[in-house]
């Protein structure tokens, strides 16, 4: 985690974070916007994933159904490792049928390059999509 520097939270005109010139938000603690996204994420990175995951699938218009419950067992039960990286051996939640939204059913963990191999299409023998 990196270090606060407490005389530049008195005097509030930085960042608290050493060596950060950005500008404070109150309700951040004294942080900019860039280190508290970071404090949140050491903290919980489930919930940030989730928060992001879901934020993405408003953007797509896209139907989201799960909860934060759910995601974290499926976070369990998978074994889905949240790293940061766009590498084709990282993972990542690939809806299997891509015509529904996001649903506990119609999620899979799969590496990036499986997914983009995957293409368009439907996942072929392993599930079909119930429109």
């Amino acid at each position: 985690m990196f270090e606060v520097s407490i005389s530049k939270k008195k005097e509030g005109r930085f960042c608290c974070a050493y060596a950060c010139r950005n500008k404070p938000v109150k309700k951040k603690g004294g942080l900019c916007h860039k280190h508290y996204a970071r404090k949140v994420r050491e903290l919980d990175p489930v919930q940030s994933r989730y928060n992001q995951f879901k934020g993405n699938a408003r953007k797509r218009n896209k139907e989201f159904t799960i909860t934060i419950e759910e995601f974290r067992n499926f976070c369990k039960r998978t074994g889905y490792i949240i790293t940061k990286g766009n590498r084709g051996q990282n993972a990542t939640i690939d809806r299997r049928c891509n015509a529904q939204g996001y649903h506990l059913w119609n999620i899979q963990l799969l590496t990036n390059r499986q997914n983009a191999l995957k293409g368009d299409g439907l996942n072929g023998d392993e599930f079909d999509c119930p429109f």
